[in-house]
């Protein structure tokens, strides 16, 4: 995942609604929607509503984000959860979370940010579940992914899983990777993927994941009245003028749908 910084969490929870909105005018789906969709058929197998789960602070590497905890907290209770961030971090904080009889427990360090089934010892990571989530809300705006072209900007953690969904889905995947390493080894454990540049990719797809951390580089000419934008991560490749030429067709929200999708796939 992406490490936010205090600056990126300070206004999600605000802001929360109002994406919350954008999504479903653009999917059908709110953000509880998505996620089921993403783990299940039936959302009576997802029992988000009073699920107990508790978010534990780590402190370890560059520390705590501030209000990222809180921010967590806020998305799983909009989910309808029980959510609280424990009183203490690291290992007195997991201890805390088992004793209050969480379901599961959400938290990251510099490097991963998982939540752990403690009912069925699982572990999930935010990387695949913001992929699938990012792809299933895709697929809903587009009405299917079959035999549709699909441009992947990037072959990362993320873009690697989404690719995996996507192809799952019935899409035809066009990557732009510039690493030619990376895109080398995604095509050799059999990723299938068609790598294109990005004026190419950009002329036959309107639909578009955005897994690069690079900004900016997509510009209002390159949008058409039928494309649409999922775009997990920050910042978005999209410029100013492109998201607002978009407007809900941007689905972008860096933090939500991935925590959503943990939360589904933590109780499922």
């Amino acid at each position: 995942m992406t490490r936010l910084t205090p600056h990126d969490v300070d206004g999600l929870v605000s802001s929360l609604e109002t994406f919350e909105l954008g999504l479903r005018e653009i999917t059908g789906l709110g953000l509880r929607g998505v996620a089921i969709r993403s783990v299940a058929h039936d959302p009576v197998c997802v029992p988000l509503i009073g699920a107990r789960l508790a978010v534990v602070p780590i402190t370890s590497g560059e520390g705590v984000i501030s209000g990222f905890a809180d921010c967590v907290a806020t998305i799983l209770g909009y989910l309808g959860c029980e959510a609280w961030v424990t009183a203490q971090p690291d290992v007195r904080g997991i201890q805390a979370a088992v004793a209050q009889g969480a379901d599961a427990i959400f938290m990251a360090d510099d490097h991963r940010f998982i939540a752990l089934d403690l009912r069925h010892g699982r572990c999930i990571d935010d990387d695949p579940a913001t992929a699938d989530g990012y792809v299933t809300a895709l697929e809903a705006a587009a009405g299917s992914l079959l035999s549709r072209h699909v441009l992947l900007l990037g072959l990362g953690p993320v873009g690697r899983a989404a690719a995996r969904r996507l192809v799952s889905r019935g899409a035809a995947v066009e990557v732009v990777e510039p690493d030619e390493a990376r895109l080398r080894t995604a095509l050799e454990v059999g990723l299938k993927v068609q790598p294109v540049d990005l004026a190419e990719g950009l002329e036959r797809c309107d639909l578009i994941f955005d897994a690069t951390p690079e900004g900016g580089f997509i510009d209002a000419s390159r949008v058409t009245p039928i494309t649409i934008a999922a775009v997990p991560g920050l910042p978005s490749a999209f410029t100013a003028e492109a998201q607002a030429a978009l407007g809900a067709r941007h689905i972008h929200e860096p933090l939500a749908i991935g925590v959503a999708v943990m939360a589904a796939r933590a109780l499922v």
